[in-house]
């Protein structure tokens, strides 16, 4: 959740941490600080709120350094306030952490015994007292990291900077992402290779259990148990992606009508490099799809797709909830794992738990790199590029696209579809983006009907089949940007207790394709109509013919294979919630309470 990054370098680290916490704020933005190493000892200037506060506090202060540590926070402990933002320090120490400790309030009880002072609410404050402790008792600097990560229970990744260890700083990680990079000017960390500085040439992403010591000139890496460790970067290229918003408002403006590139390419992609996964499909009994949040709605709707078209049974789960029932997975099954950032924390521990009960594993992730993609059999990247607004958009549309194209392989390989229906569902899928530019076309009307729903405090959304989780997501776009109250609903549980939420004027956005649920989608409709709400109609050209006589509000979307709808359709629910957003005056690139990346539990 929280942003991390750290440099050494022969040269001024200020502007470059500030650079890498700006590049991955979107991690959190509760507050923002930095530790540097400066001529009478640590330096620690840390601020409530966006990262531009703290900018504006360290433009007053001219300072410079060439070993430093910063963060980024998104709240788990303790209020978002300066004194519980980090990075976290005493006289001798400095730490940042990306995590939770569980076992903070022994640790804090057994610090207090021995006469350390806590000031914050935070569980990150244990560690450099816990260090202290340590460098009181003789340990050297790398020794006493040592013996304090092993008092730690639970997740993190950690920058540190010590007081009488000018030529250094550490880092160690255990369930939380970090990288190192390592350019021309020297040696840095980040959460991930976006916050690195100085243009890295060569990356390293930290093992499970790795401590390692940063130099200006490299590194050296330990286990947990101080043993010494040999591993070599790898050459990075970073990929060129523009971070700026171009001519756009926000990023998340941008990122929605780049969907069109964003599929197609993930398509061809996709096309490219399943045959190396070497799956047999007719072996394969069931499939276990894993993940959360977003990702958990391009699960379900993966779910219809495979068993209509494949003839595979599949099981849709919440990577939070999966592990915790023991769940029984079937020795010729596969586990399936979605990830927009490959670390989410939840997901990853099921993905461990999958491959402990012998399952063959494959993920979809947005991060070729990432500890999801490195721990699976099989990784399929999504081809969206980085993702910089909190809330999801092409980065749902192109795992759609993989989870589509995979679903015909499977079919195809289990004898479901011959050649040439294969061949018709590909060619559908590698025509939608042009009809995803026609779904982008139309955003004047978008536009009007997210502002109108400026003064709503509620919102629904029905829908059926494949189009069911699409409500689902229809409504989190909505909620997690505007902070209008909206849920999701298949249109036929309406009867079943929420059409007892509708009043007069309630909108509910109701999506329709023209397919063979369409009558039934059109009676909940109407029984929501009869009742005072106010129904927006999402179809095409054929279901909105059907509406004959009734008084409808009504968008006309593209007409498509009910393989490529749930992606047209979410567009259009994309940019209704951007512009509801903006007719709310919300933060829409960096919601409240939110961060993009899940990496604790």
């Amino acid at each position: 959740m929280c942003g991390i990054v750290g440099s050494i370098n022969h040269n001024d680290i200020v502007p470059e941490l500030l650079q890498g916490l700006s590049n991955i704020e979107y991690r959190g933005y509760d507050s923002a600080g930095i530790s540097i190493l400066a001529p009478n000892g640590i330096t620690t200037v840390k601020r409530e709120g966006k990262l531009q506060q703290l900018k504006n506090q360290l433009d007053q202060m001219h300072l410079s350094s060439c070993a430093g540590i910063g963060h980024t926070r998104w709240a788990t402990h303790g209020k978002p306030n300066e004194l519980n933002a980090h990075p976290h320090s005493n006289n001798d120490v400095a730490v940042v952490h990306n995590g939770i400790i569980e076992n903070y309030i022994d640790l804090k009880q057994w610090l207090q015994s021995e006469g350390f002072v806590f000031q914050s609410q935070t569980d990150t404050e244990v560690i450099p007292h816990l260090i202290s402790l340590f460098l009181q008792q003789g340990y050297e600097p790398e020794k006493a990291l040592n013996r304090a990560l092993s008092h730690l229970q639970g997740a993190f990744a950690l920058g540190v900077l010590f007081k009488e260890d000018e030529q250094h700083v550490y880092a160690a990680r255990r369930g939380s992402p970090l990288v190192l990079g390592k350019s021309e000017q020297g040696m840095s960390l980040g959460s991930d290779s976006m916050a690195l500085s100085g243009s890295p040439t060569h990356i390293l992403y930290l093992e499970e259990g790795d401590q390692a010591c940063l130099d200006r000139e490299g590194f050296s890496l330990v286990d947990s148990s101080g043993r010494i460790i040999k591993r070599e970067m790898q050459l990075f290229e970073a990929e060129d992606h523009s971070q700026d918003k171009q001519n756009y408002r926000h990023y998340m403006h941008k990122e929605i009508h780049q969907q069109a590139d964003s599929v197609r390419n993930t398509f061809y992609h996709t096309q490219r490099v399943l045959p190396e996964a070497q799956i047999d499909f007719n072996q394969v009994d069931r499939l276990n799809v894993i993940a959360c949040g977003t990702s958990f709605y391009a699960a379900m709707v993966t779910k219809y797709w495979f068993e209509k078209i494949a003839k595979l049974p599949v099981d849709v789960e919440v990577a939070s909830e999966f592990r915790y029932r023991s769940p029984l997975l079937s020795k010729q099954g596969i586990s399936l794992f979605i990830s927009q950032s490959g670390e989410t924390a939840d997901t990853l521990a099921a993905l461990r738990y999958a491959k402990k009960q012998g399952q063959k594993t494959i993920s979809i992730v947005n991060v070729a790199e990432s500890t999801i993609a490195r721990e699976t059999d099989f990784s399929i990247q999504t081809q969206a590029g980085p993702e910089v607004g909190v809330a999801s958009t092409k980065a749902f549309t192109a795992q759609l696209t993989v989870l589509a194209t995979l679903a015909i392989r499977a079919a195809f390989c289990r004898k479901e579809i011959d050649l040439n229906e294969a061949s018709k569902l590909s060619l559908e899928l590698s025509t939608m983006p042009s009809q995803v530019d026609l779904v982008l076309q139309q955003e004047s009307l978008f536009e009007s009907i997210g502002a109108s729903m400026q003064d709503c405090q509620d919102a629904y959304f029905i829908g059926r089949g494949s189009n069911f989780p699409i409500a689902l997501e229809g409504a989190l776009k909505l909620k997690e940007i505007s902070y209008i109250h909206a849920e999701g609903f298949s249109a036929g549980e309406l009867k079943h207790g929420p059409i007892a939420l509708i009043e007069e004027g309630t909108p509910v956005f109701v999506i329709a394709p023209n397919d063979e649920l369409l009558d039934k989608t059109k009676a909940n409709m109407e029984e929501v109509m009869s009742r005072g709400g106010r129904c927006i109609f999402l179809g095409d050209s054929e279901s909105i013919l059907s509406l004959q006589d009734l008084e409808v509000e009504s968008v006309t979307l593209p007409n498509a294979h009910s393989i490529v709808t749930p992606i047209l359709f979410t567009i259009a629910l994309q940019l209704i919630a951007y512009h509801a957003a903006l007719a709310k005056g919300t933060d829409v690139d960096q919601p409240r309470n939110l961060a993009k990346s899940v990496t604790v539990e």
